[in-house]
């Protein structure tokens, strides 16, 4: 990849902003805070792990925050930030992802047409130094309420063509007591069974719409998470096997109260339409409400052909927040997907 150093954006006169690059990870305490703003006046129920965002900063896949992100300042404190990678994905397309974050006290300032004008030319340089015959797309993520972001990927002719939502179980009372088909067993992996746990999910979500090659995959970057705990996370198994799976999260809010996170629930192609997602996931309930919890979240590609958002229906949970993913042909020629 190319270490060009793309000119930074102008600010206008007298607006107090300035943008710099990103310097290492002592600069994630500030960009958390605005972008915990952000989600916080949007309604988002995810909130920002700095341990966490450590974690993600150092196994980006085909990005290098030092020359991949820039920071936006506001007399001197960060109030938003751009970074861009690129991933090639199942269905053959490529996308030039761009995430952009500004929070809502510096919105009108022109701070997010900044940030994407500077990450669609950044994204140029890298596709000149990663050539590929794909259909490629530019891309970026909307949350629902974002509406600064999203005017401003409108006016540069983005679409929203995807849409994703966190649903929310607000107690975990009354949870159905997991029913687990002939054949199968539930119960949490060992250190050994690990990558096959992973390989296991990394095939459930193959044909999931947007879904990045497996190569751009890590067990590291899973089990080395300081979020992930092996006794939450709950497996079905064929056997030997693993044919389903959930893998759950504790998460501390601000006032000291636990809550659930479902992070991702999988189920392979050759063991769907038997109940084994169902099962683990009020078995992750249970789990959950024994660690503290009082409630829990997911989140759904709305859109899944698998019916999940009827699934996470039937076991409690109801959308309380989206967002909506955006793209715009990399080529002017390229219809939309």
């Amino acid at each position: 990849m190319t270490t060009t150093l793309l000119e930074l954006p102008a600010a206008p006169a007298g607006s107090g902003i300035t943008y710099r690059r990103f310097r290492g990870l002592d600069d994630l305490p500030e960009m958390g805070a605005a972008n915990a703003r952000l989600r916080t006046h949007v309604g988002l129920l995810e909130p920002i792990d700095l341990e966490a965002m450590r974690h993600r900063y150092t196994h980006l896949v085909n990005s290098d925050p030092l020359v991949d992100c820039i920071i936006a300042e506001r007399d001197g404190a960060t109030v938003g930030y751009g970074r861009v990678e690129w991933h090639d994905l199942v269905d053959g397309d490529r996308i030039y992802d761009i995430t952009s974050v500004v929070q809502p006290a510096a919105w009108g300032l022109g701070i997010s047409d900044a940030l994407a004008g500077w990450a669609e030319d950044r994204l140029r340089e890298v596709a000149a130094a990663n050539p590929s015959d794909r259909r490629a797309w530019f891309a970026l993520f909307v949350f629902d309420g974002d509406f600064e972001l999203e005017r401003s990927a409108l006016a540069r002719g983005y679409a929203p063509v995807r849409w994703d939502a966190e649903m929310l179980r607000p107690t975990l009372d009354a949870i159905e007591e997991p029913v687990v088909p002939d054949g199968y067993q539930l119960r949490s992996p060992t250190q050994d069974e690990l990558p096959a746990v992973f390989r296991m999910q990394v095939e459930a979500f193959a044909e999931h719409w947007g879904e990045a090659e497996a190569h751009e995959f890590d067990l590291a970057e899973w089990i080395d998470d300081p979020r992930f705990r092996r006794d939450l996370v709950v497996v079905a198994w064929a056997g030997d096997e693993p044919a389903a799976c959930v893998s759950n999260v504790v998460e501390t809010l601000a006032d000291g109260s636990l809550r659930g996170l479902l992070d991702s629930v999988s189920t392979h192609p050759a063991h769907r339409r038997r109940g084994l997602a169902r099962a683990a996931i009020l078995r992750s309930l249970q789990l959950l409400r024994a660690e503290g919890a009082a409630s829990a979240y997911l989140g759904v590609d709305t859109d899944n052909h698998n019916r999940a958002s009827a699934l996470y229906k039937s076991c409690g949970f109801r959308k309380v927040s989206g967002s909506a993913a955006y793209r715009k042909p990399f080529n002017r020629q390229e219809s939309a997907p």
